[in-house]
């Protein structure tokens, strides 16, 4: 009966375990960006340096293929820019994800000027170091309301819990 036992186990472990493993770009994230800035129309652009948190959760739907959820903190001491979205992707190797990426984002140029909300939308490509730290590295464009853009090319590091 033992030997029963464990011949089942086995087996459930077997079939069990593709099941269990996700890709190593699912999952819940978190990551700091830098990079350059261009603020463009009626807002007057006092730097052009970006940085910035983001946090997200990342999934396979299918194989090779991550749909995720993100929010995005930059500038929060000179200006702020808050965004929220979602991102598409698929896995070229084991270690690299292309992405396409689509939201808002709500700017605050800390002036007297008013804030301002716009559609992002953007794209790049994030590659694994090692366990769960990755870097990234893309290409944003807001299109702000007021006859106003923010185009920016980041680079980051984060880490896959």
């Amino acid at each position: 009966m033992k030997n029963l036992a464990l011949a089942v186990c086995a087996a459930a472990t077997f079939v069990a375990t593709p099941a269990l493993a996700a890709s190593p770009f699912a999952g819940v994230r978190a990551e700091v960006t830098a990079g350059a800035d261009d603020v463009t129309g009626v807002i007057r652009d006092r730097t052009n340096i970006t940085y910035g948190v983001a946090a997200g959760f990342d999934a396979e739907i299918y194989p090779r293929v991550i749909i995720g959820a993100e929010a995005t903190l930059d500038n929060v001491f000179d200006r702020r820019n808050i965004g929220a979205g979602a991102r598409l992707g698929y896995v070229l190797a084991d270690r690299v994800l292309v992405y396409t990426k689509a939201g808002y984002a709500n700017f605050d140029p800390a002036t007297n000027a008013v804030k301002l909300d716009g559609f992002r939308v953007g794209g790049g490509v994030e590659a694994r170091v090692v366990g769960g730290l990755y870097t990234k590295a893309e290409y944003l464009y807001t299109d702000l309301a007021g006859n106003a853009g923010q185009h920016q090319g980041l680079v980051g590091l984060g880490f896959r819990f």
